[in-house]
Order: C-alpha cells, then sequence, then structure tokens
C-alpha cells in the first residue's frame, strides 16, 4: 500500500497553549468555544501519527477523537 500524507483533525479536551504547536510538529492549535482545542495538519504516516497521540497520552490530555481527510 502506498503512503499517502494526509490532513487530520485531532481533538482534545480542554484548551492548549499554542506554544506547544513546534512540539506537536507545527499541527496547527485551534481553541474552541466549547473547551477543546484541535490539532490540524498534514501527517505524514502511521507512525508520526502515533507520535502525536504519544505526546497527547504523555501530557495527560484527553483525546476525543481523530479524523483524517484526504
Amino acid at each position: 500500500m502506498k503512503n499517502k500524507h494526509l490532513h487530520y483533525h485531532i481533538k482534545i479536551k480542554g484548551h492548549l497553549d499554542t506554544c506547544w504547536q513546534d512540539w506537536f510538529d507545527g499541527l496547527t492549535i485551534t481553541l474552541t468555544d466549547d473547551d477543546e482545542t484541535i490539532l490540524s495538519g498534514v501527517i505524514v504516516d502511521q507512525a508520526a501519527l502515533h507520535g502525536v497521540l504519544k505526546k497527547i497520552r504523555n501530557l495527560g490530555l484527553i483525546l476525543i477523537s481523530v479524523n483524517p481527510h484526504r
């Protein structure tokens, strides 16, 4: 199977300060009115996605959803 870069929207509970953007590999941090944060951007492969999810876990954040978009 050929690797295709996908654009992801990863939603977490609570507001994450935008100073974390570089640590999350340049994913865009968007704060919502519902006290949630959306990390969005291109993630090159499954290994990179798991790396982002590991960072979310290590920070003790609550993952709400992970949505890929082509």
